[in-house]
């Protein structure tokens, strides 16, 4: 693929190449009247002189015009576009308008040397300026190029120095302009500002009048805080001690439902005496059980006193347990106090630091209303101090001096514009010249572009009908006939037509001088011409029609096998005798010619009838090779016809004349009736012409061939 795609290429760039070399004459040509018309510019032309002058901007004078709320640093600008813009200012109409002025005001004649007053410059004026003068800035630096071009080296510098005054002062005007105008934007702002710093403490002190706010600081929200916190602790305290006393009354619940003394209220003095009673009632009524028996009356008044005691113990126990839940009820109740203390403290806090969240954003916007104001006053005093001082954003680096050198017009540049113009128009009329549609120009051509094999090549006749052309188009014959196979005779008897695509394309040519060659190869032919309304050679020769209608005049003809047709065939084409002479000798065979004697209204039912078929078959018998004739196709529907009954069919195209579409819609006819062209005969050929369509010499193989001719023929 990739060698297919550079033989492509390859090809492209050799056929070009050809292209320019078949018309290197005409290309050399418009080369040489380029040159001499760039040389007849420069010598004619009127020398013209540069002289430039440089400025400086400086962009930070600039800005501090605009305040410190206007300023940016110069980093984060684009500098190159700032200085595009300021080069484009000194290239517009309004500078060149106000040099064209002072130019009109100091002369009687404006800037171009024509008419116009000192008030109005004329457009001439205006437009010659802005032709003349040239702005280059460079985006890496800050200077500006400001050039002028002039007949007079004075007068170029004069005018160049005018167009950087002209631009200083607009600039100037421009700042003072902006200055002025920011002096009084400034001065609106300061009012405006002043209103609303105003509107701004009168609101924050009616706010802190309104909430009895003293202090705005942070002494008071720390005072709250602390407050709060000791709440906090003493709530916790609380809560510790109402679980202790819930511990306390659970231990003391759990005890006495066991009958036992808690631990808690043990050390209580009355549970002590009740428990050390109760110790002694148990003893004695223990030793009494011993000794007196536990029936006897003072061991059962021990037990009931036993029992007393226990009883008395358990009530001072249970209210000691009364005690404790009185004791947790109080440090619940305490609790919940305190919690509801801290709420309260909370919301007191949260309220405070809004009110004071509140007053001190009105007191912020108060601060940074007179913050703005101070600003804008500071800006105000620069800008006004700006616009009395009238600064000017840029600078003359260097003034215009006349230069004695002459700027153009300049000779390498305008010769080489000339030749390299020239040059590319001859190429481009060349390659136009190839694109138009005048034929096909090679027998590669011919296949690649219509699928059509090219079976030969007639060479056109020089004029002077040399030797050198008669054997070229004798040769050129002969190779046709073989490549059709017409030159051998075991093949026996064969019909060729032989059409075009419009009249004169060599056609009857072609015919004529196949006729000659093949007699002479010792082929019988006859010739059917069947081209409408041809003159007969003589009135008592017979016609086509004839020999279709009349079988008896038919047979007379074909059995008489031979006629007088070199007359005939020199009134068909007059350079017939002269491109292919007659060679004498016994061993020529006979060649006859018959033609039509009817028009194409009288004539067109003559190829319809079977008559027709029967008449080439018979002289098929008698003839080696018919040769039939037909018209153009595009014009005439003949050609579809007789193709049927030809074996060879064969057209002729006029080289490097007939257009290629033309050439393909006929093929196309011819096809679509089903009628397969065995090939395709270029007529006229200049073979000087073809060779350069092959390679870049030519001459070399036309010499050769002519050597060769000379030598044998």
């Amino acid at each position: 693929m990739e060698g297919a795609v550079r033989r492509h290429a390859e090809s492209v760039g050799f056929a070009a190449m050809l292209t320019l070399w078949r018309h290197k004459r005409m290309i050399v040509a418009l080369v040489v009247l380029a040159a001499a018309a760039a040389v007849a510019f420069l010598l004619t032309a009127e020398r013209r002189y540069t002289s430039a002058a440089l400025v400086q901007v400086d962009f930070s004078r600039d800005d501090q015009g605009g305040g410190a709320s206007r300023q940016q640093p110069l980093a984060s600008l684009d500098v190159g576009a700032l200085i595009e813009t300021e080069a484009r200012l000194v290239r517009s109409r309004a500078i060149v308008r106000q040099v064209a002025q002072r130019l009109a005001s100091e002369h009687p004649k404006s800037a171009d040397g024509r008419a116009g007053t000192a008030s109005e410059p004329d457009e001439r004026s205006i437009l010659a300026l802005m032709r003349d003068v040239t702005v280059r800035n460079d985006s890496r630096s800050y200077l500006i190029e400001i050039g002028f071009t002039a007949n007079d080296p004075q007068r170029a510098a004069r005018i160049a120095n005018l167009f950087v005054e002209v631009y200083l002062k607009n600039r100037s005007e421009a700042s003072f302009t902006a200055s002025r105008r920011a002096s009084e934007w400034y001065a609106a702002q300061i009012n405006e500002t002043r209103t609303a710093l105003e509107t701004a403490e009168t609101a924050a002190s009616e706010y802190r009048s309104t909430h009895n706010i003293v202090d705005t600081s942070s002494e008071g929200g720390v005072l709250l805080q602390q407050q709060m916190r000791e709440v906090s602790s003493q709530i916790i305290a609380a809560g510790l001690a109402r679980l202790n006393e819930e511990a306390r009354l659970e231990r003391a619940t759990r005890a006495a439902a066991q009958g036992l003394v808690p631990p808690d209220v043990a050390a209580l003095p009355q549970i002590q005496r009740l428990a050390e009673s109760r110790e002694v009632a148990r003893r004695q009524a223990a030793e009494l059980s011993a000794s007196v028996g536990e029936r006897h009356p003072q061991a059962e008044r021990a037990r009931l006193l036993v029992e007393e005691t226990e009883q008395r113990l358990r009530d001072e126990v249970a209210k000691a347990v009364a005690a404790i839940a009185v004791d947790v009820s109080n440090a619940r109740r305490v609790e919940g106090e305190l919690d509801a203390a801290v709420r309260k403290a909370r919301l007191a806090l949260i309220e405070a630091k809004a009110r004071e969240a509140e007053l001190r954003t009105l007191q912020g916007k108060a601060e940074s209303l007179r913050n703005r104001l101070r600003t804008l006053t500071e800006n105000q005093v620069q800008a006004q101090a700006l616009a009395d001082l009238k600064p000017v954003a840029a600078q003359v680096m260097v003034p215009a001096e006349p230069i004695m050198t002459p700027s153009g017009p300049k000779k390498s540049l305008v010769l080489g514009f000339a030749i390299i113009a020239a040059a590319a128009l001859g190429a481009g009329i060349a390659f136009l010249l190839e694109r138009r549609d005048t034929g096909f120009r090679t027998e590669d051509e011919v296949l690649r572009e219509i699928d059509c094999p090219c079976v030969g090549l007639v060479p056109a006749s020089s004029g002077t009908f040399d030797s050198f052309d008669i054997v070229a188009r004798r040769e050129a014959m002969r190779a046709i006939a073989a490549s059709t196979g017409l030159t051998s005779s075991q093949a026996g008897a064969k019909t060729v037509l032989v059409t075009s695509a419009l009249p004169g394309e060599g056609k009857s040519m072609l015919v004529d001088s196949l006729a000659l060659s093949l007699m002479e190869m010792g082929r019988s032919v006859l010739i059917i011409d069947a081209s409408p309304c041809r003159e007969l050679d003589c009135e008592v020769r017979p016609a086509l029609e004839d020999m279709v209608v009349d079988p008896v005049t038919r047979h007379r003809f074909l059995e008489k096998g031979a006629g007088e047709p070199i007359p005939v065939l020199q009134r068909r084409n007059a350079d017939l005798s002269n491109s292919l002479p007659m060679t004498k000798g016994e061993w020529i065979a006979p060649l006859s010619v018959i033609q039509r004697r009817t028009g194409l209204s009288e004539g067109g039912a003559i190829f319809a009838r079977a008559a027709f078929g029967d008449f080439v078959r018979e002289a098929c018998g008698t003839y080696d090779v018919v040769i039939i004739e037909a018209p153009p196709v595009t014009l005439v529907a003949d050609a579809l016809i007789l193709a049927p009954f030809a074996d060879i069919v064969l057209q002729a195209v006029r080289w490097n004349a007939t257009p290629k579409a033309l050439v393909a819609e006929t093929l196309k006819r011819l096809r679509d009736a089903s009628v397969r062209v065995q090939g395709i005969v270029l007529t006229g050929v200049d073979f000087d012409k073809y060779q350069s369509y092959q390679g870049f010499f030519r001459a070399l193989p036309a010499k050769k061939s002519r050597q060769y001719y000379a030598t044998f023929d």
